[in-house]
């Protein structure tokens, strides 16, 4: 499968890919994986400045302060899909997902290839709405209680039960998502993607993508 990639809030595509290697690895080589870097620069995420060179470049797909950022945030996946694809699937981790599963809830209706996601530490997708006071557009976080399901595809879902930069925030997304094309694994680890020094953890993440791949082949 041809996945489309997108990394978390401030870190970059390089970040993103060395964050994977290990998940990737374990996946097998035939996927393919392709990367589309935020355009708003950020400061580099504290959480991994002890890993990574700390004056790389980093970025965000959207400011969560400015509704009119996300909406071109839409736009632009939009148009990096159309363009750079077809992709079988989407790949993305934290803040990346966010806005996979935003532009996913918006496709609900509408014929697009991408056949599945693959959600690490996702946080809640955001939605438009207007404000009660002014009438203009604001954002608010995804209420599975009062939109239902609006991710139509299988999807696999892996975050940490020690996730405390964003406590509960995946499992918010995951029932978002249709129960019955939905692969859930949660490892030990905190906000992170399971890698090679934790052989358990990997595994089981790359057992979930497996499974969820494995049902998009049986609804073709």
């Amino acid at each position: 499968m041809h996945f489309l990639c997108l990394h978390g809030l401030g870190t970059n595509t390089q970040i993103l890919e060395a964050q994977t290697a290990a998940l990737r690895y374990e996946l097998g080589d035939s996927h393919t994986y392709d990367y589309a870097e935020g355009t708003i620069p950020h400061a580099m995420d504290p959480e991994i400045a002890t890993y990574f060179p700390t004056h790389d470049d980093c970025f965000v797909y959207f400011d969560p302060g400015k509704p009119e950022s996300f909406t071109a945030a839409l736009n632009n996946l939009q148009s990096f899909i159309q363009q750079e694809g077809p992709f079988d699937g989407i790949l993305a981790f934290s803040h990346g997902a966010q806005l996979a599963a935003a532009w996913l809830a918006s496709q609900n209706h509408a014929d697009h290839p991408i056949r599945c996601a693959i959600f690490l530490s996702g946080g809640i997708p955001y939605e438009l709405v207007s404000s009660p006071n002014s009438g203009t557009p604001v954002m608010q976080p995804m209420d599975p209680d009062k939109t239902g399901t609006v991710v139509n595809i299988p999807t696999a879902h892996i975050w940490g039960l020690n996730d405390r930069q964003y406590p509960g925030m995946s499992e918010v997304l995951s029932k978002l998502c249709k129960s019955e094309w939905r692969e859930i694994f949660i490892h030990p680890g905190g906000h992170e993607v399971p890698g090679a020094s934790a052989r358990e953890s990997l595994v089981g993440a790359a057992q979930a993508i497996r499974k969820t791949i494995g049902l998009v082949v049986t609804l073709q």
